[in-house]
């Protein structure tokens, strides 16, 4: 199954369905407590990071040097941004990694060029990412090849989980509240929480798929 084009996108869907069936069934108006650090789902996060990283390394042979070198770099990337480097960088601030950080006088010149080393850094190194897999991916998805489907549910679980965290406060700046104990709230919270947790797993499909048969990359599996 792991060949199957739809394997990628029925895991994260099967996975979305569980945590949401959980969350409701026994977290009902204390999401919070489920998806709280330490909690199930953010060890579970851990974990696939943990698990992706040794995937990575047990095939670096397999994997295109470059390749090799962006995945690590992301998946640490992405590790240091769960564990909290934005509010590590930022002294006065509550976060790093936004404008306001950056427009702010009373934040240190230090972290201000620190922060947007880093944001160059992965912006970049992800617009290259892009350029070299977004578009043959595209291509893949209509010819139903399994990395391509892979590649694209990662980087749609990535962009609605975004979506999903930022959706109460763009409502609420148009007068739509959601009620923290709301079903609609906590709706959105398993939402992002659940497939930000899907994200390593998804890299580690992509990998063993890579590794079956790089054909499934479209055009080329580089």
């Amino acid at each position: 199954m792991l060949l199957k084009f739809w394997f990628a996108p029925a895991v994260t869907a099967a996975v979305f369905a569980v945590i949401q069936l959980v969350g409701f069934g026994f977290y009902a108006g204390h999401v919070g407590d489920f998806t709280a650090d330490g909690g199930f789902v953010d060890v579970a996060r851990y974990v696939g990071y943990a698990a992706l990283l040794v995937v990575l390394w047990k095939n670096r042979g397999v994997l295109e040097k470059r390749s090799f070198r962006m995945f690590v770099f992301f998946a640490v990337a992405a590790v240091l941004r769960e564990a909290g480097i934005q509010h590590w960088i930022a002294s006065r601030d509550t976060t790093a990694f936004k404008i306001r950080f950056f427009l702010n006088p009373y934040n240190p010149l230090h972290e201000k060029i620190l922060a947007f080393v880093l944001l160059a850094a992965v912006g970049g190194l992800f617009v290259y990412a892009m350029v070299l897999w977004l578009i043959p991916a595209f291509k893949g998805f209509f010819e139903k090849y399994a990395g391509s489907w892979t590649v694209i549910s990662l980087l749609s679980a990535g962009a609605l989980c975004k979506i999903a965290d930022r959706l109460h406060g763009n409502l609420a700046k148009y007068g739509i509240q959601m009620p923290r104990e709301g079903a609609w709230f906590s709706f959105f919270e398993l939402m992002e929480e659940s497939l930000e947790m899907m994200l390593p797993y998804l890299g580690i499909i992509a990998v063993l798929q890579f590794r079956a048969d790089k054909k499934l990359f479209y055009p080329r599996g580089k």
